[in-house]
């Protein structure tokens, strides 16, 4: 039972997360996303991983919506949830860029945060 509330609990912070994506709603994403966190990747065009912390990734979310917003498609899926740990896998397919991110979520004071992103990802071809 324990573990089946804590599954949903992951699951309440990543809807949160995917209606900031949506919605690109900074405030609204430090609420599951810590600020002194991690993101990295392999970034093909610069021949090496790429790292920064979760507040400098997160400004370039502007707080409007983006245009092509009801063409970007996004879904995750709970991978594990352990004790104080949790993994999350989500799939990014935008219009210019299809993706997946890792996602590692800690429970920290009782509230499960995302602690690191890990990604992967390229861009498509325009369409014509």
């Amino acid at each position: 039972m324990a573990q089946s509330n804590e599954h949903a609990a992951v699951d309440r912070a990543m809807q949160k997360m995917m209606r900031a994506f949506e919605t690109e709603d900074r405030d609204l994403m430090f609420e599951v996303l810590r600020k002194d966190g991690t993101v990295l990747g392999y970034s093909p065009g610069r021949g090496s991983v790429v790292t920064e912390t979760t507040e400098a990734w997160a400004q370039g979310f502007t707080g409007k919506t983006a245009d092509d917003e009801d063409q970007r498609h996004r879904r995750y899926e709970i991978l594990d949830v352990t004790g104080d740990a949790a993994a999350v896998k989500v799939m990014l397919d935008y219009p210019g860029w299809i993706g997946v991110d890792y996602l590692a979520l800690s429970k920290i004071d009782g509230q499960w945060m995302i602690v690191s992103k890990s990604w992967s990802g390229r861009a498509k071809p325009k369409a014509r």
